[in-house]
């Protein structure tokens, strides 16, 4: 799918969006973002760029934790982007519409970098996380939260079947687009095993990369240091 064809399917779904998150993840995906927000290890008055930032539930979770860190969302969608300002009208969130592969910012300008469920979307992910890498300073920390493929164990084949039949059958019901929960399920069960992920960062120079399981490993935190 080309980029501008994902901004376009999640502009369509945006008003829905959140309420299908918690849904579909039997609300684990707030605590799933708390705990990405803590591994970026944000420091006091520092700045924050959450890249393929959606309705800016990560950058919400920045601001709260730390009202006087400068936290910027971007993405590509403009109605993500529309929902998003209105949530974090009162968070003090800065919106930027922009590409996670052609970040408008310069280099080293940020003390963390999140990007969460938004990586498995990127047509060239190496690409992507090379520019997340980019804007980071020395010493800064870039997170990644995101689903992984299904393994081989029982819990794992029924979640294979979850994403196979409920995540698009639920998804059509509340938000009217089962073709995009369709595309949302096929992207999980297509994306990276951990150890690849690991190796991206590894090759835009990022170090001391951990990889950690989450829900019996149905997602994973991912972070490292530049």
């Amino acid at each position: 799918m080309r980029e501008s064809d994902n901004a376009r399917m999640f502009s369509k779904i945006a008003s829905r969006y959140d309420l299908l998150n918690h849904v579909l993840s039997f609300n684990a995906d707030r605590g799933w973002r708390r705990r990405a927000v803590r591994a970026a290890k944000l420091p006091s008055r520092g700045r924050v760029l959450d890249a393929c930032s959606g309705t800016g539930d990560v950058a919400i979770e920045f601001a709260r934790r730390s009202q006087q860190s400068a936290v910027v969302g971007v993405d590509l969608s403009g109605g993500m982007i529309g929902v998003g300002v209105e949530k974090t009208r009162k968070a003090g969130v800065h919106w930027v519409e922009g590409n996670v592969l052609d970040l408008p910012f310069g280099p080293g300008c940020f003390d963390a970098v999140t990007i969460a469920f938004g990586l498995r979307n990127l047509i060239h992910r190496e690409q992507g996380i090379g520019e997340m890498a980019r804007v980071l300073r020395s010493g800064g920390r870039l997170v990644v939260l995101e689903f992984a493929p299904p393994g081989h164990g029982l819990f794992q084949r029924v979640y294979r079947l979850y994403l196979r039949s409920v995540v698009p059958t639920i998804g059509a019901l509340l938000s009217g687009d089962g073709g995009a929960y369709r595309y949302l399920a096929t992207s999980v069960g297509d994306f990276l095993e951990p150890e690849l992920v690991l190796d991206l960062m590894g090759a835009a120079g990022l170090r001391e990369l951990c990889a950690e399981p989450l829900t019996g490993g149905i997602a994973y935190i991912y972070s490292a240091e530049k």
